[in-house]
């Protein structure tokens, strides 16, 4: 019994941890986060998003299915904690790459603003992160 208390605990913790990036990184940086967004700078923001939504797609696919599998694992008997390891390590890479893609998303956002537009801007992104 106590051998599969230890996958278990593991696997509640990187869920946790799932949960906790979930929910720091749904909120969104559109236009109307922006203040006055120019029309040309709607169409330029409209344009990343659509941009960052295609190259994040694999990844989120990879994310799902291998949470999927990890959890998967997890409940299966004879589980090799290797193998749990190398799952981790495989949804991890996803998340990597998700979280790379957003915040050069929100670099490349940052530089068609002015200005004005930045600080309204900067402020939103420094609250996302704010402890509640």
């Amino acid at each position: 019994m106590n051998t599969l208390i230890a996958p278990c605990a593991i696997t509640l913790k990187y869920a946790k941890i799932f949960f906790v990036l979930t929910l720091l990184f749904s909120v969104s940086s559109n236009a109307a986060q922006i203040p006055d967004p120019a029309k040309a700078q709607k169409q330029a923001i409209d344009k990343m998003h659509h941009k960052l939504h295609d190259d994040q797609a694999s990844f989120k696919t990879r994310e799902a299915e291998a949470l999927k599998e990890l959890n998967e694992m997890t409940i299966g008997e004879n589980v090799s904690l290797d193998d749990i390891n190398t799952k981790i390590d495989e949804l991890m890479a996803a998340k990597t790459a998700i979280l790379r893609l957003r915040y050069a998303h929100l670099v490349e956002m940052r530089k068609i603003l002015s200005a004005e537009q930045k600080v309204g801007y900067d402020k939103t992104l420094l609250q996302r992160s704010a402890v509640k």
